[in-house]
């Protein structure tokens, strides 16, 4: 009888070699029952979808979307489920949603004003645009003559596209915070299209900030993740653990060990780190890593430590 295979149970489908990516749903369709309520996330999908109704104004006058939130709280993974959602939504209406996302396509080893930026992300999306069949023949040869001057492309893009294509269009995050949010509103604002941003440095104010330079314009939907809330490092981890029960075999965790992690996570991404760098760890050890096993503090700190021998390490 063959053994069922010692696995760890929290990287993603598709990404088991880089368990640190988000869930990104549009692009790996397996990862849509992937997202747990944690965070104020599921509250904040809640919200665009209510504002984003029958997107009617998405195709009429185009959108903007904009989520906050500390560093690994879960912002591109809400971006991406908001852009899945809508590409869902899109071919209910027997419209092809078409997803660009341009959030590295700026250079990192120069810095750019926000005209370079807006100009990068432009042309880069052009590209984008013709890779996949989205514009009209002819709307493409015109528009390749002024691929990096958005203002000559964005106030004919809705126009430019194929009858059948809207887009979703993943913004790269700004650099100069509000006046940058401000300038992708004003100048790549197009019918038919929905541009979503993320920041981890506007705070309550900007936003606020953002909001009111923005109301001649149609209103932008925002949404905000905070950090884990008691009980969401439980649910996360229960829900990892369950959902992996047929792939094979690994421990589940103590009590001791989920309240150690919970005390010491604040993010999502720090508990995703702590999770799957511990049961990494252990599974390579080559002990203690079967069903009737658990996973206690003293095998998180185990990995902490071997972690910490290459630079320090914030844990328990």
């Amino acid at each position: 009888m063959v053994s069922a295979p010692r696995v760890n149970p929290f990287p993603l489908p598709g990404w088991e070699s880089t368990p640190m990516r988000p869930l990104s749903p549009w692009h790996r369709p397996a990862h849509r029952d992937y997202y747990v309520p944690v965070d104020g996330g599921e509250d904040a999908f809640d919200h665009f979808r209510d504002a984003m109704g029958d997107l009617a104004v998405m195709l009429e006058y185009g959108r903007l979307a904009l989520v906050t939130g500390e560093s690994g709280c879960g912002k591109t993974a809400l971006v991406n489920r908001c852009a899945d959602w809508v590409v869902g939504e899109l071919r209910r209406r027997d419209v092809r949603g078409v997803v660009l996302d341009l959030t590295g396509c700026l250079p990192t080893d120069r810095e750019l004003s926000i005209d370079e930026r807006t100009a990068e992300v432009c042309d880069r999306m052009f590209d984008l645009l013709v890779d996949a069949g989205a514009l009209r023949q002819d709307s493409e040869q015109r528009l390749e003559a002024v691929r990096d001057v958005p203002g000559r492309v964005f106030p004919r893009l809705g126009r430019a596209l194929r009858e059948d294509v809207a887009l979703v269009v993943l913004l790269p995050s700004p650099n100069e915070l509000v006046d940058e949010v401000i300038r992708y509103a004003r100048t790549l604002n197009s019918a038919k299209v929905l541009f979503l941003a993320e920041s981890a440095y506007l705070g309550t104010d900007e936003v606020a900030d953002v909001v009111r330079q923005l109301e001649p314009w149609v209103p932008p939907i925002t949404m905000h993740v905070g950090p884990l809330d008691p009980g969401d490092a439980q649910r996360f981890a229960e829900d990892r653990l369950t959902r992996h029960a047929a792939a094979g075999t690994y421990p589940r965790m103590s009590d001791d060990a989920i309240e150690l992690v919970a005390k010491h996570c604040q993010s999502i991404a720090m508990l995703q780190r702590f999770l799957h760098g511990t049961y990494e760890h252990k599974r390579a050890t080559g002990l203690g890593y079967s069903e009737a096993d658990l996973v206690t503090v003293e095998d998180i700190r185990a990995f902490l430590n071997t972690k910490s021998r290459n630079g320090p390490v914030n844990g328990p």
